[in-house]
């Protein structure tokens, strides 16, 4: 469903469609994409859903039968099936009103109505992406698609107190600051979208730790979905989402500095994480616990793949929980290879937390893909021993109710659980064996098939 009215920017189309009607002049067609039969209902009248993704009616003044509705797309509506274009029409229609620009000094701003814009090319995954300055949304509701932005120093794309905001088939680069950035942004939705850090560094840590793909706070109903992000300091950090649901999330080489993460949830109760990989390179990644879990409870994490950790502490997947605060949480359907510290933990503290159908194997005895400053225990290769000696299943002393189901490892140095008498394992719950990995997820762009 499109929210609002569509506009362009030069040749970039819905740039922003606003929830609102155009500020002054122009008129706001209201467009409704539908998937099936069943949401094309309009005033009791039963229609069918084209393969357009447009409502349409039946009418016997049509040759076909059927014309298009009143919320089709912008130059289909009030059409007859077999009279609309050959061409696939964008959901967001044309007219002047509330677009994202560039100013004077190089930051993005609202432009007035008073800008004209030019008639849409088309479907971005059939023409491809539009290059566009850093944009700011300016209301509830807008769409923000279409776009390959470039930013440097500031995001490339800003939601701050707007909230049912879209950005999907985008393509953000960033450098010198964040790529995507929201707060209080009640469902927010990010669909389809790529998040790349332009660095010139071959390897290592960013100068700081702002470099992050994409970074959310102080919003609930927060919906990411085939999102890949590349090179940031951390790549996706979420903070005060309950509820917050990621799915087919792609990462590639975190890179730092301090405790980045590929996936990190702080105060989030119930979110869930789901379908998900993350490779990191040994000698160009420097990330710390690729997902953490920290102080929420009844968090899920499930269906992934964490591949490459080179820090001498950090997990794989981490929970940091507060005694009496919070509680529950479950990893389901995840490896973890070339781990160094660990592979699956949870302290401080931990309570009820299950993993099951965890895995890991091939973890790193000694790091010796990249010099560690400062290494507490020197190996004997002249790397760095982690500082957990690659404990894959670790808890803290005081951590409850703590229990590994149906799972394995293979290949690991030193020990694999600790402290044992804080997990529950049942006899051949966690066995040794030769597995073959679970699948990358890949998250291709439709634009990049062209």
């Amino acid at each position: 469903m499109v929210r609002g009215c569509g506009v362009t920017a030069g040749r970039a189309w819905a740039v922003i469609a606003a929830a609102s009607a155009w500020l002054a002049g122009g008129g706001c067609h209201r467009a409704f994409s539908c998937t099936d039969d069943g949401e094309c209902v309009l005033d009791g009248r039963a229609g069918r859903c084209e393969p357009s993704g447009d409502c349409s009616f039946a009418d016997v003044t049509c040759s076909s039968g059927w014309r298009h509705g009143e919320h089709a797309r912008s130059g289909r509506a009030g059409t007859c099936t077999s009279d609309a274009p050959d061409t696939d029409i964008p959901a967001t229609g044309t007219g002047t009103g509330t677009v994202a620009t560039g100013t004077d000094d190089g930051g993005p701003t609202a432009a007035t109505s008073s800008d004209t814009v030019d008639p849409m090319p088309g479907d971005p995954c059939v023409d491809g992406l539009v290059d566009s300055p850093p944009v700011v949304a300016t209301a509830d509701g807008q769409i923000i698609e279409g776009l390959r932005i470039h930013a440097d120093g500031e995001p490339a794309i800003r939601v701050d107190g707007f909230v049912d905001v879209v950005i999907r088939n985008c393509e953000l680069h960033h450098q010198g600051g964040p790529g995507l950035v929201f707060r209080n942004a009640d469902a927010i939705e990010v669909h389809n979208v790529v998040v790349v850090h332009d660095t010139g560094a071959p390897s290592g840590p960013h100068p700081d730790g702002a470099q992050i793909n994409v970074v959310g706070s102080d919003s609930d109903g927060v919906v990411l979905s085939h999102v890949r992000v590349t090179r940031g300091a951390s790549g996706i950090e979420l903070e005060n989402t309950p509820l917050a649901t990621l799915s087919f999330i792609e990462g590639h080489d975190i890179r730092g500095p301090g405790e980045a993460a590929f996936v990190r949830l702080s105060e989030s109760d119930g979110a869930v994480l789901e379908d998900f990989s993350c490779e990191n390179p040994l000698d160009s990644a420097r990330p710390f616990n690729l997902v953490e879990i920290d102080r929420s409870s009844d968090v899920v994490v499930r269906r992934g793949l964490l591949d490459g950790h080179n820090a001498e502490f950090g997990y794989g997947v981490h929970f940091t929980q507060t005694p009496g605060q919070h509680g529950g949480g479950l990893v389901e359907d995840v490896d973890a290879i070339r781990m160094t510290n660990g592979a699956f933990s949870c302290f401080p503290h931990g309570n009820g937390i299950t993993f099951r159908r965890t895995r890991a194997r091939d973890n790193i005895c000694e790091i010796t893909s990249i010099d560690v400053p400062d290494c507490a225990t020197p190996g004997s290769q002249g790397g760095c021993i982690p500082g957990s000696r690659g404990i894959s299943w670790a808890a803290s002393t005081d951590s409850s109710s703590i229990t590994i189901e149906e799972s394995a490892h293979f290949g690991l140095c030193f020990d694999v659980v600790w402290p044992e008498e804080n997990f529950t394992i049942a006899e051949g719950a966690l066995v040794e064996l030769d597995f073959e990995l679970r699948a990358t997820v890949r998250t291709v762009a439709c634009w990049e098939n062209r």
